[in-house]
């Protein structure tokens, strides 16, 4: 019985750990600074383009699922998302960009016997393909048909989607919009 506790303690302190180490999201973004962002409250999206080959990785489930998550956030930072963008102060266009990636590492290993002197180095070679992913979110101004703020973050992709990671990254891509 102790033992079983013992372990399920030990494997709780295990996630929390890896949890804990969890590399925090940040966005690169840029903005136009002689935009004045205090004058906009409303916000329509522009439609997904799907017709580029380098977005097909995502369902058209998936990208409702951004754009709902997208619509949440800018709700919750005070703007009104509207569907008519004839009318919206600003237009939101979001893309995912996918690369095929191949990741090489070499290591040095100790030799058979675990001693450095007692026998030739042992060289490991790690070869990982990945897909590395850029998330790009433009607020684009309707009168000039510029856009004048935009945010970027890049990651690797993983092959089952996680809500709460896409949550995150949507919540990182926006702690600096509006500038100040």
């Amino acid at each position: 019985m102790k033992s079983t506790v013992a372990r399920m303690l030990a494997l709780a302190a295990l996630v929390m750990l890896v949890n804990g180490c969890a590399t925090p999201i940040e966005a690169t973004t840029d903005f136009d600074r002689s935009y004045d962002f205090q004058k906009v409250q409303t916000l329509a999206f522009t439609p997904f383009d799907r017709t580029d080959p380098r977005t097909i990785r995502i369902s058209d489930m998936q990208a409702e699922r951004m754009q709902d998550d997208l619509g949440m956030a800018l709700r919750g930072r005070g703007y009104d998302v509207i569907d008519d963008t004839a009318r919206a102060d600003l237009l939101v266009s979001w893309h995912l960009v996918t690369q095929e990636r191949t990741d090489v590492r070499s290591y040095n290993s100790m030799s058979y016997y675990n001693c450095w002197r007692c026998g030739p180095a042992v060289s490991d070679v790690s070869v990982r393909q990945y897909t590395q992913g850029t998330f790009i979110v433009d607020m684009i101004d309707p009168l000039r048909n510029q856009s004048v703020w935009r945010g970027i973050i890049e990651a690797r992709l993983q092959s089952e989607p996680d809500p709460q990671r896409r949550r995150e990254a949507i919540t990182a891509m926006f702690v600096g919009f509006p500038p100040n």
